[in-house]
């Protein structure tokens, strides 16, 4: 079955709670005996998942046997964390390029708040150096309930990457070109 196929579900090496793929994050040995971080879960040789959540890749990151089982070899895992957490943050990327490009993302104070009113988006974004008035100000635009995830980006970088000036926020609409974005948002936070 493919990894995005609706019904599919891996199991954790760490907890061993089932899942949909979405969820978890799967990982290959190298050659070298090196643990690879395969995010898009199409590399080649035997896979084993691991949640994105803290304590399951703590685990499988100190407990070298989780992986060793499961891939059926040695296995170096050190540093897996934060190979996850770079490969989601440069997947984020892609995403915010992609959906940019797609028109699924508002921007501006005015045109977000609108859109917001008006229920067009479905998960804000925030810069790491966003003003905390105005990120009160968008959510109680939106009401409760709608996701809002700060990236590792100051508002000039969050701007530069959408193409456009500084951005304290973006709006991401519920449009086929964000699906890639709000994946890696939701990994995002399940990383913590």
């Amino acid at each position: 079955m493919s990894p995005g196929r609706r019904g599919a579900e891996r199991q954790c090496v760490a907890c061993r709670r089932r899942e949909e793929p979405e969820r978890l994050v799967r990982v290959v040995r190298s050659p070298d005996g090196k643990a690879v971080v395969d995010l898009r879960a199409r590399l080649p040789g035997r896979g084993a998942w691991v949640h994105f959540e803290g304590d399951c890749l703590a685990a499988a990151e100190s407990k070298g046997s989780l992986l060793q089982r499961a891939l059926r070899g040695t296995v170096d895992a050190d540093g897996l964390r934060s190979e996850v957490v770079a490969a989601v943050n440069r997947a984020l990327l892609d995403g915010l390029s992609l959906a940019s490009a797609g028109g699924g993302l508002v921007g501006g104070r005015d045109a977000l708040v609108t859109a917001l009113q008006a229920e067009e988006v479905v998960e804000l974004i925030a810069a790491d150096d966003a003003a905390e008035r105005t990120l009160r100000e968008l959510i109680r635009a939106a009401g409760s309930g709608l996701p809002c995830t700060t990236l590792p980006l100051d508002r000039d970088a969050l701007g530069a990457q959408v193409g456009a000036g500084a951005r304290a926020a973006l709006g991401v609409r519920p449009i086929h070109v964000c699906t890639h974005l709000r994946r890696q948002l939701q990994r995002l936070r399940l990383l913590g």
